[in-house]
């Protein structure tokens, strides 16, 4: 090997072994925290809401949640993670709320697994009702995966979640999981538009039909859509332009820790909704 090559491997990084100790630790010694990225509706310039983004913050460094979550997903320690993915989002809205951010509502992310643990409703039931909070300011993000084995269990249990007034959002939408399940077996509020489809929004023109016809489907079906990954002035007016109406991305914020979202609500209060959530 040639001094050069050795150099560089110094460089590339070696996949982390993670295993189910270090997960167990994690949780045991609270790691795991919550960034907030807020959902800004195009139509008003307002934010409405906010995507709970889980980090884990390990002895050796932040690790990014792809790495760690198919783990969680693997092992079943998922479902023991469900309570404290609750309480922790679900106390935060409450501070928020009490600080007069009354309108914005959560979003959560749920994994396939956790849509078959057959005690999911009743936790974020017991959660909602402990921090006094109304179901419709809670919105549940599932994306299907590999891991529906049994996919009637997971529709099953989001009709329920629909039933107790959650609102049910696809994430990645586009990106090859077969989102029309969704769409087609729950009454589904919006559908988040994958990234890859902003990125390249300008690369060829069919990119842009392509984006038209989901934004043009979603309305046809009653939905709300939003465009994830947006980061440049560009992207957003053609999203205006094309009547996309909500998105998300670095152009707007970047996910912040809980006492850097409440200051960034404050600098941009005239922004927030001040009007029933209504979708």
């Amino acid at each position: 090997m040639s001094f050069m090559q050795s150099f560089k491997n110094l460089f590339v990084q070696k996949p982390r072994i993670i295993g189910t100790t270090d997960l167990k630790r994690a949780l045991t010694h609270d790691e795991f925290t919550f960034y907030y990225q807020p959902e800004w509706d195009l139509k008003t310039g307002k934010i409405k809401g906010l995507e709970a983004l889980i980090r884990w913050e390990s002895p050796s460094g932040i690790i990014p949640p792809n790495e760690f979550i198919p783990i969680l997903e693997e092992t079943g320690l998922i479902n023991s993670f469900t309570p404290f993915l609750f309480e922790q989002t679900l106390h935060d809205l409450r501070e928020l709320h009490s600080l007069g951010f009354n309108d914005l509502f959560m979003s959560v992310n749920l994994s396939a697994v956790q849509l078959k643990d057959s005690t999911l409703t009743d936790t974020i039931q017991k959660t909602l009702d402990k921090y006094n909070i109304s179901p419709e300011y809670l919105e549940c993000e599932v994306t299907e995966s590999k891991t529906m084995d049994n996919a009637e269990i997971g529709f099953e249990t989001l009709r329920n979640l629909k039933k107790m007034g959650i609102r049910i959002s696809v994430d990645d939408f586009g990106s090859g999981h077969a989102s029309f399940n969704y769409i087609k077996n729950i009454n589904i509020s919006k559908i988040k538009v994958d990234i890859e489809f902003i990125r390249d929004l300008f690369e060829k023109e069919s990119n842009q039909i392509i984006m038209r016809t989901i934004i043009e489907l979603g309305h046809s079906l009653d939905l709300s859509v939003l465009a994830e990954g947006v980061e440049t002035p560009e992207q957003e007016k053609w999203l205006c332009e094309n009547g996309c109406d909500y998105a998300q991305g670095f152009l707007f914020s970047r996910p912040l820790p809980l006492p850097m979202m409440i200051s960034f609500l404050r600098t941009h209060v005239s922004k927030t909704n001040q009007s029933p959530v209504n979708e």
